[in-house]
This record gives structure tokens, C-alpha cells and sequence, in this order.
């Protein structure tokens, strides 16, 4: 069974300034690292308890949520993406794109059983492997 070593929630925003303002005001979260397409936010001295923003159509957003700034999509960081993927087959759900090991790790999309669309990837694989398909 793959473990997981962390586990993100991105939202997909319009304007990453203004919601980088709004999250710090909401429940103090501050900037730890800035892209051309995210902001990283974190609770003070919060490892596990990040926010990532991202911009609505980035090439790094699983195509099939891109373009809804509303939609977000769950990042789950393991070591060994297709064991993972391996272990939820069963549960029929559709795989968007099957994972493939490349020279960034590995990374790989599905849809969970509630139709929500989750990356699973590999540590190396994290803000340096978009997506592979162009089409939903």
C-alpha cells in the first residue's frame, strides 16, 4: 500500500494577489513560495497545514479542472505513484492520465468516486511536471 507524505489542497483562483490577501486575513496564513502560476501559503511553522493558490488555466492544473476558478483538485505526494494508482482501481474510478516515470518522478490524474480530480505524484514530480494531456 502506497503512504502518503503529504497531502495539498489547491484552489484555483483569478487573482492570486487578492486571495493571498484574504487567506492572510481569514486565518493568518503567510507566503511561502511564489510562481509565475501559485502562491504557496503555510500557518507559521506549519509544514503539513499548507494552501496553495494557483492560477485557473496554468498548465500545471489537470486539464480536465482547468478554467473553473471555483474547482480545485487534491495533490496527494507519495513515493511510488502507480502503486497508488494500483491500489484504487478497484474502485472503478476513471483514470485521466496513467501514471509514467519521467526524469521529474512521476505523476498521474483520476477522478476520485465523487468525480473530484486528484494528482497524485512523487516528491521530485511537485511544481515541475504539468499534466501530460492538452485535452480533457
Amino acid at each position: 500500500m502506497a503512504t502518503a507524505s503529504n497531502v495539498a489542497t489547491y484552489l484555483l483562483c483569478r487573482d492570486l494577489e487578492i486571495g493571498q490577501q484574504f487567506y492572510a486575513a481569514l486565518a493568518d496564513y503567510r507566503l511561502a513560495e511564489r510562481g509565475p502560476w501559485f502562491v504557496l501559503l503555510a500557518l507559521d511553522g506549519e509544514e503539513r497545514q499548507r494552501l496553495c493558490l494557483v492560477d485557473w488555466v496554468s498548465q500545471f492544473v489537470p486539464r480536465a479542472a482547468r478554467g473553473d476558478p471555483q474547482g480545485a483538485f487534491l495533490e496527494v505526494v507519495v513515493e511510488d505513484v502507480a502503486a497508488a494508482v494500483g491500489a484504487v482501481r478497484s474502485f472503478s474510478i476513471e483514470i485521466t492520465e496513467e501514471p509514467i516515470a519521467g526524469d521529474a518522478g512521476s505523476r498521474a490524474t483520476a477522478r476520485d468516486p465523487n468525480g473530484h480530480m486528484v494528482a497524485v505524484t512523487t516528491p521530485a514530480a511537485r511544481f515541475t511536471q504539468p499534466p501530460r494531456k492538452t485535452i480533457a
